[in-house]
């Protein structure tokens, strides 16, 4: 989700929900809606050995991390002997690489696909594509880095009976002990709070439009504050990941509904008469630093690191993970540059910071586009396509939302130095629940423009957790396993990909605070 990234939370949701998975050592999906994905393609969620033991302490039975983190053979993994023969009946009936490929695809595609077609205003068009492909090479490149040293690490685990990498933080103890596994859980929690602050400013843009503008959404925030904070405090939320598959058909036919509305709007302003021709649309940049937002937007648009050691754990071969891997990052590429560049070529410049505005309200002509406010513009109005796409947003983010606070909630009881302050069923555990929730809507009231919020999150989280730790830990893995180093090639490689991560943290950043501190100057036209 939302981000790919945005979405990547119903493996460690469900592991907090008090929802047990299939199996001892069972691994959940990873990815909201990777479970439904695999029982689409006809597969079985995974129940490898060496996995988290999960279950919460919501229904009295231990700790989910301790259980999988343990080293000291405390753990619920089975013995080696007893893995061995489990892993062997699992990855018989594993997925194939084929239906991995359509699990990541829906995995990545998420709430994010809303803020694509406003990016051309600063970046260009050109640019922009430019730049998507870059942030896919480097998600992915950096992706298949993950998958080696996942590989090595789950190869030494199973030669000394200890417990496979399955999660991200399984892959970051592997690297650097417990500091590494530090470091996931910090980005993940400020990731999935800056995620959930953005799903509130689209869930408040939805209510607005299907109010008729009753509120403002920076208004809509506080009324609503109180329904997310009884979100917050549901005991579990297996009630509301069954709505997982509904959630993502919403989200397909929200990008078909783009295009489609999109390709139609762009007959109109060919027709106007007084349009001047190169004055609707920029196809590059200013100057470079334009393009930093556009960088942090696609970063996390692409963000799907995360999920590769749930996803390896699902496939019958893994050694088929980077065709599948391949195959999914360039399907999600095709319907990227599709959305994007179909919504930007419809409305040019004056695409409104909210699409579904943009897709259910038309201006006259070029002078009124430019110089009269969207409210007063008379050109079509398609009322029944406003609710239309307000409420399949709004079915989307209802979905994802408690998956991802529940992201943050999981991460703070089971946290080595925070679960003990914040035990589950206390009242320190429900002052946490609201204090996050709080916190989200105030970042919401601060930043109400979603496609800003969302680079801004994705500007500090998206290097980090989709290039810079997963090379680093795999080199760190594969180095300790005593494997064979990456070609020279492989490793200047790798320096360009860390330097696209810099230039995305520090110029992406710098560009995504300036848009959310003085919005009107950084509007891109």
């Amino acid at each position: 989700w939302p981000q790919g990234a945005a979405d990547g939370s119903a493996c460690r949701a469900q592991r907090a929900l008090g929802v047990r998975p299939r199996a001892r050592g069972g691994c959940a999906a990873e990815g909201m809606g990777l479970e439904v994905a695999q029982a689409a393609a006809g597969a079985s969620p995974c129940d490898r050995a060496g996995g988290h033991a999960a279950v919460d302490e919501e229904v009295g039975v231990g700790n989910p991390r301790e259980a999988a983190q343990s080293q000291d053979g405390s753990s619920d993994a089975p013995p080696p002997s007893e893995a061995s023969s489990e892993a062997g009946a699992d990855r018989a009936g594993g997925l194939a690489w084929w239906q991995a490929s359509f699990s990541l695809v829906v995995v990545v595609i998420g709430a994010g696909v809303m803020a694509l077609p406003q990016l051309p205003t600063k970046g260009g068009l050109g640019g922009c594509l430019l730049v998507m492909l870059l942030c896919g090479a480097t998600v992915t490149e950096s992706g298949l880095g993950m998958w080696k040293g996942v590989m090595a690490g789950n190869g030494a685990s199973k030669a000394g009976g200890r417990a496979c990498i399955v999660s991200y933080e399984d892959f970051g103890r592997a690297a650097l002990g417990p500091l590494g596994e530090v470091l996931v859980v910090i980005m993940q929690l400020f990731y999935f709070l800056g995620v959930s602050a953005s799903f509130a400013v689209l869930i408040a843009e939805s209510a607005s439009h299907l109010s008729r503008s009753w509120l403002t959404p920076q208004q809509f925030l506080l009324p609503l504050a109180p329904v997310f904070g009884m979100i917050a405090l549901l005991p579990n939320v297996s009630a509301v990941a069954r709505f997982v598959p509904a959630a993502v058909v919403c989200v397909v036919v929200l990008c078909g509904i783009i295009v489609g509305k999109a390709a139609m709007d762009s007959q109109r302003w060919q027709q106007w008469p007084d349009v001047k021709p190169g004055s609707l649309h920029k196809w590059w940049p200013s100057t470079f630093l334009d393009i930093g937002s556009a960088f942090a937007t696609l970063f996390g648009a692409f963000g799907v690191n995360g999920n590769v050691p749930s996803v390896l754990c699902e496939m019958k071969d893994p050694s088929q993970f980077p065709l599948a891997f391949k195959t999914a990052m360039a399907i999600v590429f095709v319907i990227y540059a599709t959305v994007m560049g179909v919504g930007y070529f419809a409305y040019g410049q004056f695409i409104q910071s909210d699409i579904v505005a943009s897709l259910t309200s038309f201006p006259a002509n070029e002078y009124q586009a430019f110089h009269v406010p969207f409210d007063e513009w008379t050109g079509p109005r398609s009322r029944v396509l406003e609710d239309v796409t307000s409420c399949l947003l709004l079915g989307k983010l209802m979905v994802g939302l408690p998956l991802n606070l529940m992201v943050v909630f999981y991460s703070l009881q089971t946290f080595r130095y925070t679960k003990n302050f914040v035990p589950v069923g206390s009242w320190r555990n429900t002052a946490m629940r609201l204090f996050v929730v709080v916190l989200a809507v105030f970042i919401a009231r601060l930043v109400t423009n979603f496609g800003v919020l969302f680079a801004l999150v994705c500007s500090v989280c998206g290097p980090p957790m989709q290039c810079i730790l997963p090379l680093a830990f795999s080199f760190l893995v594969r180095r300790g396993m005593g494997g064979a180093p990456s070609s020279p090639l492989r490793r200047a490689l790798h320096l360009g990909l860390g330097g696209v991560a810099a230039f995305t943290l520090t110029v992406g950043f710098w560009q995504s605070l300036h848009a959310a501190l003085q919005p009107e100057s950084s509007a891109g036209r």
